[in-house]
C-alpha cells in the first residue's frame, strides 16, 4: 500500500494543493507575543539604514508587504498612511517592510504618499527571522516575498501583537490593531 502525500488545500491558488511533509520545522517556527522582535538592519528608499531598536522608547507597528503597488498593499499601506495621527496619539511609530528594493519601495512612498519608512528586505534575511518567508509570490515560483503581517511591539521593542496571512489577499483587521494599541498603552 502506498501512502499518499497529505495535501491541504491553497486559498490562493486553488488548483495547487501544498504537501504538508514540504513545510518545514523552520516555517513553523513563529514569534510569539510576549518574545523582544529581532532587530534587523534595513536600507530605507534613501539608502539610509535603520535598525529596529533605534524605535525603542516608542511602540513601533511593523507592517511587512509582499509587493509595492500591487492592490491590496497599496489599500493596506494606505490606511496606514490614512491613521498617521492615530497611531502618532499613541506614542506609535510605523515602518512598513517589504523584499522589494529601494528604489521600488520609493517608487510606491512617493506615488501613494506615505508619511512613514518604507525598508527595504531585499536580502531577505529579516522576514526569515520573523518566520513570515512566502515561498511563491502569485505564480512566481520560488520568489520568496514576505507574508502580509502585522507585529505590534510595545516602546522597549516586545511583541505585544502578531497577525499573519498566508493569503496575500487578505488585509489585516484594522480595529484590532488600533484596540491592541489602546491596550498596550494602558
Amino acid at each position: 500500500m502506498s501512502s499518499q502525500p497529505v495535501q491541504i488545500e491553497n486559498l490562493l491558488w486553488p488548483d495547487r494543493k501544498i504537501n504538508i511533509e514540504q513545510i518545514t520545522i523552520k516555517d513553523m517556527a513563529k514569534l510569539k507575543e510576549g518574545e523582544v522582535a529581532p532587530d534587523f538592519d534595513l536600507p530605507d528608499i534613501d539608502m539610509n539604514m535603520h535598525k529596529l531598536r533605534d524605535f525603542r522608547g516608542k511602540n513601533t507597528l511593523l507592517a511587512f508587504f509582499p509587493a509595492a503597488e500591487s492592490p491590496v498593499c497599496t489599500t493596506e499601506m494606505c490606511v496606514f498612511r490614512d491613521s498617521m495621527n492615530d497611531f502618532e496619539n499613541n506614542n506609535t511609530a510605523v515602518v512598513g517592510i517589504s523584499v522589494d528594493g529601494p528604489f521600488a519601495n520609493k517608487i510606491f512612498k512617493v506615488n501613494r504618499h506615505l508619511n512613514f519608512p518604507l525598508l527595504s528586505d531585499y536580502k531577505k534575511g529579516t522576514i526569515s527571522n520573523y518566520g513570515i518567508v512566502m515561498k511563491d509570490l502569485g505564480r512566481l515560483k520560488d520568489y520568496n516575498a514576505a507574508k502580509r503581517s502585522v507585529f505590534l511591539l510595545d516602546k522597549n521593542g516586545i511583541i505585544k501583537y502578531i497577525w499573519i496571512s498566508d493569503n496575500p489577499l487578505v488585509e489585516p483587521n484594522y480595529d484590532e490593531i488600533r484596540n491592541k494599541l489602546k491596550e498596550i498603552n494602558n
